[in-house]
């Protein structure tokens, strides 16, 4: 990547700074069980309770980081094409070369991010919680569409949140087979997770459905559920920990770029050597989210311009500094609350800033069906965000030119008669190879047909997706792996007092 947002002399300054804040403020930690085993590993308690993140373990960190640094290069790049959570799940079941074969052969993108919790009901104009409904539903749409490579799962209210992950995973792939990693939530379901991702691959020790992060809250506090989160994982030998850092310029940290990529930065560095504190061989990565201030609202929004600057300027420091393995999104989700050029225009704005700032102008548009700050998912959006992705897509590389593509004869013969273009045997030949759009079309809008406008876009996508649910097929999976999964979750219903069955529909 190229760095454009810092000089030589910034980053150093930035640099120095970040690690003076962790060492005479240091990160508040919501964890007895945690603080003792960061001060048996030489972490020093300051005046304000806060611990003190020793600069010799950074350092330590960092010489264990390099020598993978350049691999992390190679598989950062493909997040730019179809989605982080997408990526992660390639990387960490080592199929980074059977996706960027897939690419090649066309649109291959991760649907609905990280999985969001409410569903825009299109027909009602409203939002409403996910229920199994909407979530089979979603999950069937996925199988369905080919564009789909990836899909999380979404968060159900109308199951007992104890187990919710675990019966959300395990339902989930009844319907589909591009689901994978998903968050805890709860740190206690870690050891479940495990346990289906051994029984989905055959491999000992494979934690692969395990996806997720440790959240740092700012200013510079690990809370208690990420904390116990690391622990846990620790317990279990889950050795991949992905700190995220998701601050509001102007609220919980400066609302400068300077002030905010500083803040973030500490809180992400901290995080991970945190991390590597307890578990020194593990698997090691960060992510900025930082987001802006609407000021006429107070909204928090991740599309404000200086949010993306933020991001990337932190991923200068982690990458020229700190041994990389630093990951920001193109774009991490729409604030626009429905459907439509909204969010569009969000998603262009934003990949466009993303583009710019590191003089990459392959970058695709990043939309995948989300809303509301990815707390939203909408097919509705998922197909207009989608048909936006292969126009680019469809864009012509270098010209061939063969006899057929270039049939010289027969144009010297058609332009001597003054002959039709149309009516040419190389157009009956490859009239069907000129790239079109069956939702942006370019017909005149005459009475009784297309109008041309917002809404007619949005009620085809919402066909278009509906459409697709009509050629469902629910994916092949061995009957003893089925009563395995099954197993899972029944275990973990016993251990946390559930008596819940999971409803037909």
């Amino acid at each position: 990547m190229l760095a454009v947002i810092l000089s030589t002399g910034q980053s150093e300054l930035l640099r120095d700074r970040v690690l003076q804040l962790l060492e005479d403020v240091g990160l508040k930690v919501e964890s007895d069980e945690l603080q003792t085993l960061l001060l048996r590993r030489g972490w020093t308690t300051r005046p304000s309770g806060r611990i003190s993140v020793p600069r010799g373990l950074i350092a330590e960190m960092v010489d264990m980081q390099r020598p993978s640094q350049p691999q992390d290069v190679l598989d950062q790049e493909l997040h730019l094409r179809c989605g982080v959570d997408f990526a992660h799940h390639v990387v960490w079941n080592k199929r980074q070369d059977e996706l960027r074969r897939r690419h090649r052969d066309g649109v291959l993108i991760s649907a609905f991010d990280c999985g969001p919790s409410t569903y825009y009901d299109y027909d009602r104009g409203e939002l409403r919680p996910v229920d199994t409904e909407v979530f089979v539903r979603m999950m069937k749409f996925a199988q369905t569409t080919p564009e789909i490579g990836y899909i999380s799962t979404w968060y159900r209210q109308d199951v007992p949140q104890e187990v919710e992950r675990i019966a959300s995973l395990v339902l989930a792939l009844r319907y589909t087979d591009k689901v994978d990693g998903i968050e805890a939530i709860d740190p206690a379901v870690i050891k479940y997770l495990a346990a289906i991702s051994e029984i989905l691959t055959g491999r000992s020790g494979d934690c692969s459905c395990l996806a997720g992060s440790e959240c740092m809250t700012s200013p510079l506090v690990l809370e208690r559920r990420s904390a116990e989160d690391i622990l846990e994982r620790r317990r279990y030998a889950v050795h991949r920990y992905h700190v995220a850092s998701m601050p509001t310029l102007g609220a919980a940290v400066p609302c400068s770029v300077a002030g905010g990529l500083l803040m973030t930065a500490a809180e992400i560095l901290g995080g991970m050597a945190v991390c590597f504190a307890v578990d020194p061989e593990s698997d090691l990565s960060g992510r900025a989210i930082a987001i802006g201030m609407d000021m006429r609202t107070a909204s928090s929004t991740p599309s404000a311009p200086e949010a993306t600057s933020v991001n990337l300027a932190v991923k200068e420091l982690f990458d020229a500094w700190w041994g990389g393995h630093l990951w920001v999104e193109v774009f991490f989700s729409p604030f626009a609350k429905r459907p439509g050029l909204q969010a569009v225009y969000e998603n262009f704005a934003g990949q466009w800033r993303y583009s710019k700032l590191v003089d990459n102008s392959d970058i695709p548009y990043p939309g995948m069906g989300t809303l509301n700050s990815g707390g939203t998912g909408s097919p509705v959006q998922f197909m207009l965000d989608l048909e936006i992705i292969k126009s680019q897509f469809a864009l012509p590389g270098s010209a061939v030119l063969d006899e057929d593509q270039l049939p010289f004869a027969e144009i010297c013969e058609t332009v001597a008669a003054r002959g039709d273009f149309l009516a040419s045997e190389h157009t009956a030949r490859h009239c069907r190879e000129l790239w079109h759009s069956r939702l942006f079309r370019t017909d005149s809008p005459f009475h009784g047909l297309w109008r041309g406008d917002e809404k007619s876009i949005l009620d085809d996508c919402q066909w278009r997706w509906q459409e697709n649910l009509r050629h469902f097929q629910a994916p092949s999976r061995a009957e003893d792996t089925t009563r395995a999964l099954e197993g899972v979750l029944a275990r973990a219903k016993r251990e946390f007092g559930i008596s819940w069955s999971e409803r037909p529909l």
